[in-house]
């Protein structure tokens, strides 16, 4: 029992730490796993640059990676547009939080004339 309230425990512990890291983790390896595309597709371009020493084979591999950039550039920029949407949605929630809140009454008689409220009684 105890070992698997311990597993609980860390599970949890380390659920909570990635939740709030996962974005950049996420393009940790993202970013790594890109580096090494890209060494290998320049090695492949080495290699049939070699081969062949016409046509248009290194332009097809600049036009593939150029556009593979391109996505990727673009994921992340919609990603930080996102993250930086949810943060001004957040602060919103927030003011309208505190703006319902000012606006509440406690009860009713607030809106009752002092001679209605005496008839109550």
């Amino acid at each position: 029992m105890l070992k698997f309230l311990t597993k609980q425990f860390l599970y949890g512990r380390l659920y909570f730490w990635l939740k709030e890291r996962i974005g950049g983790i996420l393009f940790l390896f993202i970013a790594i796993f890109l580096v090494i595309y890209f060494h290998n597709e320049y090695l492949n371009y080495v290699e049939y640059k070699n081969k062949f020493d016409g046509g248009y084979i290194g332009l097809s591999f600049i036009i593939k990676n150029t556009l593979i950039l391109l996505i990727a550039f673009g994921y992340f920029y919609f990603y930080l547009f996102l993250d930086k949407a949810r943060e001004l949605i957040k602060k919103n929630e927030e003011k309208n939080k505190d703006e319902k809140n000012s606006e509440m009454v406690d009860n009713l008689d607030q809106f009752l004339e002092d001679d209605e409220i005496d008839r109550k009684n």
